[in-house]
Formats: structure tokens, C-alpha cells, sequence
């Protein structure tokens, strides 16, 4: 076995480098989990489609993933979600807007990117989600 030996501040700039690349492979995993996840909520949601966004509200609401959500034409406003933290100021809803994604995706039948605009974990008073088509459709 070799060792080879760093200085600290060859320790931190490795260790920084490390942490940013698992953290954002991890905010990736949450985002698909959080589309498996939606996708089972919109084909629930969808044997009502009169009532579509608001069974997938009471959906939402009743497994405890937010306090509140109103979804509008494009967007969808939460209250109290589970995963918005005040850790470093970044967004951090990641399996919620992967689920979001997924209902509005279920509920237009196009393929759509879905981003977090405002976020409880950046100080922002709710977490807002965006949806727009992909690829300029």
C-alpha cells in the first residue's frame, strides 16, 4: 500500500471538490425519486381529471410532504415543505420539484423542466416551482 501525503490546504480543496460532487449526484437522485413519486400521484389523481390539481394537493398534503400547494397554469406554490432547509441558502426542494414536474407532465402529456424559483431554504416565504416545455416546444 502507498500513501501519499497533502498539505491542509490540498486536504480541504479535495475535500470541498468531493463534497460538491456528491452533493449535487445526490440533489439529482432526489429529483428522479421525486418523479417516481409524482408519477404515481398524477395516475391516483388522474381517475378524476375534473378534480386533477386537487387531488394531487390533498395527495400531497395527506403523505405530509407540504403544509399547502396551489398549483396555477404553470406554476405550483407550497407551503411547509418537508425538504426546504435554512442550511446554506440554496434551493433544496429537490424530490418536491421532482414531483411537480411529474403532475404537470402527466397533466399537459409534454415533456417539461420545472425549476425552483423561490425557496423556503433561501429565506423566501414559499417554495415556487416554474414549469415550462423543453426544448422551446
Amino acid at each position: 500500500m502507498k500513501f501519499v501525503k497533502l498539505s491542509q490546504s490540498e486536504y480541504e480543496s479535495i475535500r470541498k471538490l468531493y463534497e460538491g460532487v456528491m452533493s449535487q449526484a445526490c440533489y439529482g437522485l432526489f429529483f428522479r425519486e421525486g418523479m417516481i413519486l409524482g408519477e404515481e400521484i398524477a395516475k391516483i389523481a388522474h381517475q378524476e381529471p375534473e378534480k386533477y390539481f386537487e387531488i394531487c394537493g390533498n395527495l400531497l398534503r395527506a403523505r405530509g410532504w407540504v403544509d399547502n400547494i396551489v398549483f396555477e397554469e404553470s406554476t405550483a406554490v407550497a407551503e411547509g415543505s418537508i425538504e426546504a432547509s435554512h442550511e446554506d441558502g440554496t434551493a433544496t426542494c429537490h424530490r418536491l420539484r421532482g414531483i411537480v414536474r411529474k403532475i404537470f407532465e402527466a397533466q399537459t402529456h409534454r415533456r417539461l423542466h420545472c425549476e425552483e424559483i423561490e425557496c423556503v431554504g433561501r429565506g423566501d416565504k414559499h417554495c415556487v416551482f416554474r414549469t415550462e416545455p423543453l426544448g422551446g416546444e
